[in-house]
């Protein structure tokens, strides 16, 4: 009760009122008293960090701001339930360019002379500035999308709610739930352990006594977060799982699914790591596919040419002894020699001869760039000749995981690996134009200069998503793997300029994903593959498409900018670059997204010459781009 009264008192303090009888204390005093806490919180921290110089002080200092660390943890919670219950997301933009601005400069209204914006009266109409919570506060605290996701998943662990009929329900995790709240233990260490728990609610769900059980387990867990370090609670909620799973050998379907997935663990060691999990009926496609690679009596299980595919570049980037002398070639879609008319369906056209400037066509000088001779059109490195009895007769019967070399070079895993890029290239040379529901034709770009792919330079190409190559792999990668060069020249300059038309036709679409990477949205990761290319100046305008007319922007920030949500402009070196609203950016800077692109090196100027738009914007509206 004491501290209930120094609260209140401490709320009178800090209103404009300062106190005055008969004035009742409001939300608005409350968020007063906040900020001034948070000031004198700062103040005094930096104050002691300071003057301290006894040991014994700073003992006592680190267990008082990790105790503020903590509320203010459980008060990050409090705030994305309070956003989530009052549909704050759904807030118009002036809005939040008003509060952005007090929580920026909150003289005036902690002097009571400012007031915040009043609540909408009406139901929002139009498109919304934020889908949902998360996107709210991911958006106005500049936050990791995850780390906003995380929050208000959190919520439903740690905070009462309500069900869908307004009845009030407790948190998922009440014994953790109060130890956030009280600041027993690090707020971290409390999530962590409470997504564990809800990740075995499914094996709990099995047992004779889910309810008890899980009352247990979750008491254990918290005892271990208070008074344990974090080894000793993972290595508890390790044996928790072990318990709950030892001897199952037929898990529910509901507990299979979660674990289902191709999941791209990052670069670990200067490899690319990805963890496949498939149910035992799926398995079997990618057992037959293994099976028929390590047959060495079929053309799938050639040991000369899966040697040759797997060692074409080495890790210095050039190419392979082995590669040379199996006198293999590189692939080709066609078995004959491809006419003029189909290089330009079959080939990039925006590659333009340097000496003329126009579209190469001659089909042998295209083979001269992509270093491709003629091969047989199942689109693979063909051996010199048929394996025979003589040569790699016995079929591999090592085990899956066997890392023993065999005679090729490879292990067995190596070899199903390749087997399984030989699938997903053969996916890209689709002889047809049928597309098949659930079996996507990945392209790979790679944005290259000219001399990088005319081999007098020692740099590397970038992959659509980003990933590097050197020299060797490079090249290897346009004889090889069916991959689409994007080509600048030496001063950066794609050398394509691209066709009238009211839609951006493919090539030009690959291009400008060359020039920015992604969605030029500041900070957005969405993938290539799902950008949409906008003309960011209106083709009602006298926007053209033309490559340095156009912008590739994800779906969502696509409609933002039409709605006007967003602003787009064109800085000084010619590439677009993004203005955002005022209560995410009060700068009001020329933002790009740097997750997709490095913008310290500009990858193009665009040219002096660019011609002016057929038409004017009527006098009454003001441009946005």
């Amino acid at each position: 009760m004491l501290v209930g009264m120094q609260t209140d008192e401490f709320i009178t303090l800090t209103a404009p009122t300062g106190g005055t009888p008969g004035h009742h204390m409001s939300p608005g005093d409350e968020l007063r008293a906040l900020f001034e806490a948070q000031q004198l919180v700062r103040d005094l921290s930096t104050r002691v960090a300071a003057h301290t110089s006894s040991p014994v002080h700073a003992v006592l200092f680190a267990h008082l701001v990790e105790d503020t660390h903590r509320t203010a943890a459980h008060g990050q919670l409090l705030a994305a339930r309070t956003a989530q219950r009052t549909l704050a997301h759904e807030l118009p933009q002036r809005t939040f360019t008003s509060v952005r601005q007090i929580h920026d400069d909150p003289t005036d209204y902690l002097a009571g002379t400012t007031s915040l914006p009043d609540d909408p009266r009406t139901v929002p109409t139009g498109r919304l500035v934020f889908k949902d919570t998360t996107s709210l506060l991911a958006g106005i605290l500049h936050i990791n999308f995850f780390a906003a996701r995380d929050r208000v998943q959190a919520t439903e662990r740690f905070l009462p709610g309500t069900d869908l009929a307004g009845n009030p329900t407790p948190p998922k995790f009440p014994r953790l739930a109060q130890d956030l709240a009280e600041g027993n233990a690090d707020p971290g260490a409390l999530k962590a352990g409470a997504k564990k728990l809800e990740d075995l609610t499914p094996h709990i769900n099995t047992t004779d006594d889910p309810t008890g059980l899980a009352q247990e387990l979750e008491a254990q867990v918290a005892e271990s977060v208070v008074h344990e370090d974090s080894r000793t609670t993972n290595k508890l909620l390790t044996g928790i799982k072990n318990a709950l799973t030892d001897g199952k050998h037929h898990l529910p379907p509901e507990i299979l699914r979660t674990k289902l997935g191709l999941h791209h663990r990052g670069c670990i060691d200067g490899l690319e790591e990805f963890l496949l999990r498939v149910l035992p009926a799926d398995a079997e496609p990618l057992l037959a596919l293994c099976a028929s690679i390590d047959n060495a009596r079929t053309k799938a299980g050639d040991r000369s040419a899966l040697a040759a595919q797997a060692t074409a570049t080495n890790p210095t980037g050039t190419a392979s002894e082995e590669f040379v002398a199996s006198g293999t070639s590189c692939p080709q879609e066609n078995t004959t020699e491809p006419g003029a008319s189909e290089v330009s369906i079959s080939f990039p056209d925006f590659l333009v001869d340097p000496a003329t400037g126009k579209p190469l066509t001659d089909p042998h000088r295209i083979q001269e760039l992509t270093l491709n001779p003629v091969t047989p059109s199942n689109g693979f490195i063909a051996p010199e000749h048929e394996p025979n009895s003589g040569t790699n007769s016995a079929a591999n019967d090592g085990s899956l995981e066997s890392s023993t070399l065999d005679d090729d070079g490879l292990t067995v895993p190596q070899r199903h690996l390749q087997g399984l890029l030989n699938l997903i290239r053969a996916a890209r040379k689709s002889t047809g134009s049928t597309k098949i529901t659930g079996l996507p034709a990945p392209k790979l770009f790679v944005v290259v200069t000219l001399a990088e792919l005319e081999a007098r330079a020692s740099t590397h190409g970038i992959t659509g998503h980003g990933k590097h190559l050197t020299a060797g792999e490079l090249r290897h990668a346009l004889c090889t793997s069916g991959a689409i060069p994007i080509t600048l020249n030496g001063e950066s300059h794609v050398l394509d300029l691209g066709r009238e038309q009211r839609f951006f036709p493919d090539y030009l679409r690959e291009a400008i994903l060359a020039l920015y990477g992604g969605c030029i949205y500041p900070g957005c990761t969405v993938p290539p593959e799902h950008c949409e290319i906008d003309h960011l100046q209106d083709w009602a305008l006298g926007g053209s498409t033309r490559l340095e007319d156009g912008g590739p922007m994800c779906r969502g920030h696509h409609l933002d900018r039409h709605d006007g949500l967003i602003t787009v402009e064109r800085a000084a070196d010619g590439l677009f670059s993004v203005r955002l609203p005022k209560y995410l950016d009060p700068a009001q800077k020329l933002r790009r997204n740097n997750f997709w692109r490095n913008w310290a090196q500009n990858p193009y100027q665009p040219p002096d010459n660019r011609p002016t738009p057929r038409t004017e914007p009527p006098p009454d509206t003001p441009p946005l781009f």
